[in-house]
């Protein structure tokens, strides 16, 4: 039971004015961007219109720069907060308490189904309701355009709207708040001030564009609450697994429903960029894109829980981004098909507790990772086998290309999954799913009834997998390692019964685990990515999806009490709605890096099913 949401935290107005643990942040989202929402009741990131757009607050990343959308007691004294999601939505509950009474702020951003097709409205919504007693508010409204380089102008439209615009032009972001109250505008900021009474509610509607006298005062927000909440429960209900935790994998899949730009179906492997491996160190990654290897391992998850909401639209964005141009597969791409991805930096802003560089863009979207050719193979795969029959033009233009680059490309050095800024080396990882291209393409060709004998196919396939088991074991070890060559281990190598690969419980599996876990895990429960020199100045947190691989591969080992121990402890580092950051600092607990991260949650939700599906294979055994 997901029940953290049950416990209060006291806070001033002090604390108000510091940087805030990633973990005590939520999030809200319409599908095109989305919103993290603190404890405190501070909205401090949100891009608009889109999820790589420029922010439109971004305290998150510079307390006095970015911006805010902040309410909070408007007094010194200390107070009571918690915050948790409603039910199976992503509609999200923030309380306050004091002596004189509790108040509730439910924030979301709309989002509903017309005819099928997913609907925004491009607003958020912030209803504050005093649910008893007395309770006096500040409300304070800072948008500050173009990752905090625009101060807006500020103008009072009609009776109840406030207009947020660059004066220069410099951006083409644009607000709009409607309000029943009354606000006072002091430098760029709109500050206001409300009593709420028992039951008294006020409804806040910030807008993405502009607002005119013409533009209707309506808000509509009980009809686009209502319309909300039974979209995300709709979504919730896809999920088939009833075990004992539930709650945790239906949040997970929410959060990853959240994560999908729908005009597109491209997935985001965060909604965040440059939130800190280590507080003051300088790997920091703008994580806003679509990674065709993040993506297709949450198409996994999804499909492990009985989800089918998003496949469709995620493979046909796939397809078409690649058809006819496979020749230049890239690893990621921007949300609408973007293939520049250049990264800088933006200096003026601080970072996370002041943890820079800021930014914006990623480097790797150029980088050769020989992944890459597996995990689209396997997806493709996977769609034919499960869901979606493939064509013979989708075999021919797409499978045929990947399979060349793969002859091309296989014995050459790469990046690698961790996306090393260092040398390239020949990763066992990435020669596993240069296995895997072939090997699905061979499936994938038997099954669509391709006449070919495949014989070369099969050989190039064979040859991979000796020359994985000659140059990527050591036998003084009695484990796969690193890269050819090497006495170092990495905690990808922990996929490869899942790619099948290798038998999970087949002895030089197992024994590849014990050494992983002696050279890579902390604590019993934090596995490092790796320990290896990757180009980068200082370290990094332990990585939370790594853990959960060994959740997996502990469980597909039939060690299934310690899978689960283990599985136990690391729910205990979610945060209080539910939800897991990128990395974690083994020594304090802290959530780290860009948050929340789709790679995790997807982690998390397949080791929870690996377990279910151990479980019901040792009970029909017994039967």
């Amino acid at each position: 039971m997901l029940n953290k949401n049950q416990v209060w935290k006291t806070l001033d107005k002090k604390a108000l004015n510091e940087y805030k643990p990633i973990a005590d942040y939520a999030i809200i989202g319409d599908r095109r961007t989305c919103a993290l929402v603190g404890i405190d009741g501070s909205i401090d990131w949100m891009c608009a219109p889109r999820f790589d757009s420029p922010s439109v607050f971004a305290s998150l990343l510079d307390k006095k720069k970015g911006g805010c959308f902040s309410i909070h007691p408007g007094y010194e004294g200390e107070f009571e907060a918690r915050q948790y999601y409603d039910g199976p939505t992503n509609v999200l509950l923030t309380e306050f308490r004091n002596e004189n009474g509790r108040i509730g702020i439910t924030d979301f951003m709309p989002c509903f189904a017309v005819s099928g097709i997913v609907v925004s409205s491009c607003e958020l919504h912030r209803r504050i309701t005093c649910l008893e007693g007395n309770f006096d508010l500040e409300v304070k409204l800072e948008p500050r355009l173009n990752y905090g380089s625009v101060i807006p102008k500020i103008s009072k439209i009609g009776e109840n709207g406030y207009s947020f615009v660059s004066e220069k032009h410099e951006t083409e972001q644009q607000l709009a708040l409607i309000s029943p109250f009354e606000f006072e505008i002091v430098g760029g900021s709109a500050i206001g001030s409300v009593a709420m009474r028992n039951k008294q509610k006020v409804d806040l509607v910030l807008r993405m564009g502009g607002l005119t006298d013409y533009n209707s005062q309506q808000t509509h927000t009980d009809e686009k609450l209502a319309e909300t909440k039974k979209y995300w429960k709709a979504l919730a209900a896809e999920c088939n697994y009833r075990g004992k935790l539930r709650d945790y994998v239906v949040r997970s899949s929410l959060v990853l429903h959240l994560l999908v730009y729908s005009p597109t179906g491209a997935i985001i492997a965060a909604p965040t960029t440059s939130l800190p491996e280590k507080i003051g160190g300088v790997r920091n990654w703008d994580y806003r894109y679509s990674w065709i290897r993040d993506s297709s391992f949450v198409l996994w998850a999804f499909h492990s829980i009985g989800d089918k909401a998003e496949r469709g639209a995620y493979l046909n964005w796939l397809t078409s981004i690649f058809y006819l141009t496979i020749e230049n597969l890239q690893v990621m791409i921007g949300i609408a098909g973007e293939r520049v991805l250049n990264e800088r930096e933006l200096s003026h802003l601080e970072g996370y507790a002041k943890s820079s560089p800021v930014r914006i863009g990623n480097a790797a979207w150029n980088q050769q990772q020989l992944d890459v050719y597996g995990i689209l193979l396997d997806t493709l795969y996977f769609a034919h086998k499960h869901h979606r029959r493939l064509s013979k033009k989708i075999f021919d233009h797409i499978v045929r290309p990947v399979v060349k680059l793969v002859e091309q490309n296989w014995d050459k050095p790469d990046r690698g999954i961790w996306e090393v800024r260092g040398e390239k080396e020949d990763f066992v990882y990435s020669k596993m799913w240069c296995w895997v291209a072939l090997d699905r393409a061979i499936k994938l060709g038997n099954l669509i009834g391709i006449k070919d004998d495949f014989s070369s196919w099969k050989i190039l396939r064979d040859t991979i997998k000796d020359t994985i088991f000659q140059k990527g074991w050591d036998e003084s070890m009695q484990s796969f390692v690193r890269s050819f060559g090497s006495k170092e281990v990495d905690a990808a190598n922990l996929l490869m019964p899942q790619v099948k690969f290798i038998d999970g419980k087949d002895p030089r599996f197992i024994s590849t685990i014990d050494e992983i876990r002696k050279q890579l895990l902390r604590d019993g429960k934090f596995l490092y990515r790796y320990k290896s020199s990757d180009g980068l100045p200082g370290d990094e947190g332990a990585f939370l999806i790594c853990s959960f691989w060994l959740v997996s591969c502990l469980a597909l080992a039939g060690q299934q009490k310690e899978s689960e121990e283990l599985l136990e402890n690391l729910i205990e580092y979610s945060n209080h709605v539910g939800l897991f950051s990128e990395e974690i600092d083994p020594v304090t607990g802290a959530l780290l890096g860009n948050f929340p991260q789709a790679f995790t949650h997807m982690g998390f939700i397949s080791a929870v099913m690996d377990i279910d599906g151990q479980s019901k294979k040792r009970r029909r055994v017994a039967r």
